[in-house]
């Protein structure tokens, strides 16, 4: 069963705030989650270069902090 949260950044890594209110444990480079993005789940990589982003297919994109994910 997928663990569901929103994206924050804590200190300087991305992480995940669960439902529950616990924290995932931070992410790293090459984790792979699922982003709730305009309307539908988007399967992503996280990887970081000048600052951390988001990898979908050949596209890169901003860490969209606050948007809801599972794991």
């Amino acid at each position: 069963m997928a663990m569901t949260g929103l994206l924050l950044l804590n200190h300087d890594r991305p992480d995940i705030v669960l439902e529950t209110g616990a924290l995932y444990g931070g992410l790293h480079c090459g984790d792979c989650f699922q982003c709730f993005i305009n309307g539908e789940w988007i399967s992503v990589r996280l990887e970081y270069d000048t600052d951390w982003i988001l990898v979908c297919g050949e596209r890169t994109m901003p860490v969209p902090y606050g948007t809801k994910v599972q794991a």
